[in-house]
């Protein structure tokens, strides 16, 4: 594809997909993002769910690159390639349904690791697994067939909302516009 093109896809993605506003105010829709991911967590996979609360292992810990890169950083091409073409047919909501995907071909490996080793596992061997095509094609199928209603997200969303509207109430005005001076 000629750069002129990658360029106007890139723009497209970037503003009618919404990708662009997980970047603004800081980062505000992103963290909205793993709210509903958590939650979402939370009602397909409790255990797993449960474990990374008990290893305070949060969800902007493994899942900020998936949002922001739409997974490029470092799952192989082959299945960036059908992460975009579903994103270009249902929208940005399908990083939900892959990041799901992803959790729950994983679970049990995910279940026996510590904190570290579930970095690590996110780092280096979930994406060794998706280099071969017939996987990531496998995983992608398991990631169409994952419901995740938009009335759904939308609710944990107004939930999100609530929530750092009350943090923000019990916040002294004074701290957003302090400066830190090293």
């Amino acid at each position: 594809m000629p750069e002129e093109q990658a360029f106007c896809v890139l723009v497209k993605i970037m503003y009618d997909y919404g990708l662009r506003d997980l970047y603004k105010n800081n980062f505000e829709d992103l963290h909205c993002k793993f709210y509903q991911l958590e939650r979402l967590m939370q009602e397909q996979l409790p255990d797993l769910h449960g474990h990374f609360s008990d290893l305070n292992l949060e969800a902007h810990m493994y899942a900020s690159q998936w949002f922001l890169t739409l997974f490029t950083a470092k799952f192989p091409l082959c299945m960036v390639f059908h992460i975009i073409d579903l994103l270009l047919c249902e929208g940005l909501n399908i990083i939900f349904h892959v990041a799901l995907a992803l959790l729950k071909t994983s679970k049990e490996d995910l279940l026996q690791a510590d904190f570290e080793g579930a970095l690590k596992f996110f780092r280096v061997q979930l994406p060794k697994r998706y280099r071969a095509e017939e996987n990531a094609r496998r995983l992608m199928e398991q990631a169409c067939n994952i419901k995740v209603p938009t009335k759904k997200l939308k609710k944990y969303e107004k939930e999100y909302q609530a929530m750092r509207e009350s943090q923000l109430q019990q916040e002294d005005p004074m701290d957003r516009y302090k400066f830190v001076y090293l």
